[in-house]
């Protein structure tokens, strides 16, 4: 686990500060969009109507965005915290600590971490991200990612993330010649139930890559 840390940290982008979305900028000055970006912007006419009804029909809308931002940053960091041995809740708003009690159960099956907000990209691909974690999930290594939510999730509603994953677990393979299998996504809402998502890349990945050259073909256009 230790050369594949020291291998990502080596290769490691920035974060750039813009306005359209999130940016990497490599050791080697490419820029690439994230992952996140570009399923947003090839997202279906359906998913992104469905987004503008909504703010068209919540006046609180700007308000549970923020609500929502603030609450997932800080059960990730909760969770950052906890799987590095470093957890003091006293910081932490209520909900947050609720949602990592709810994950708990799931957190258990985590085990020999390798990296844990992972910034990353693929040359291959031209595009980048940040992985949740990597570790060990039921003894298998996997891309995990964790979601906090209003609402109970079903599987369709998933897809982006199965997208997003495999590209994180395809930047890994590229980075470090180990491939990675299987993707996981824990759940946990605000009615207090918990859900486990668990897939394998290989459905995903010419859809995945289908979407990133359609946002490139859409682009250079």
């Amino acid at each position: 686990m230790g050369n594949y840390t020291q291998m990502l940290k080596i290769r490691e982008p920035t974060l750039l500060d813009r306005d359209d979305g999130h940016w990497y900028q490599t050791k080697f000055d490419d820029v690439y969009p994230s992952i996140s970006t570009i399923l947003s912007a090839t997202a279906t006419d359906d998913k992104k109507n469905g987004l503008k009804n909504w703010k068209a029909n919540e006046p609180a809308h700007e308000y549970i965005t923020k609500q929502s931002q603030h609450i997932g940053t800080q059960s990730h960091k909760i969770i950052e915290d906890y799987l590095s041995s470093n957890l003091s809740l006293e910081e932490f708003d209520l909900l947050p600590i609720a949602h990592f009690n709810n994950l708990k159960p799931y957190l258990e099956n985590i085990s020999d971490v390798t990296c844990i907000e992972q910034r990353m990209y693929s040359d291959k691909l031209k595009v980048a991200g940040t992985s949740d974690l990597i570790a060990y999930y039921n003894g298998e290594l996997s891309i995990i990612d964790y979601k906090t939510k209003r609402k109970p999730q079903i599987d369709d509603y998933m897809y982006e993330y199965y997208l997003q994953t495999t590209c994180y677990a395809q930047m890994f393979h590229e980075v470090t010649g180990q491939k990675i299998n299987q993707i996981v996504i824990l759940v946990s809402s605000e009615k207090n139930t918990r859900q486990e998502f668990i897939k394998t890349c290989d459905a995903y990945i010419e859809p995945m890559e289908e979407r990133i050259e359609n946002y490139y073909l859409n682009n250079l256009a």
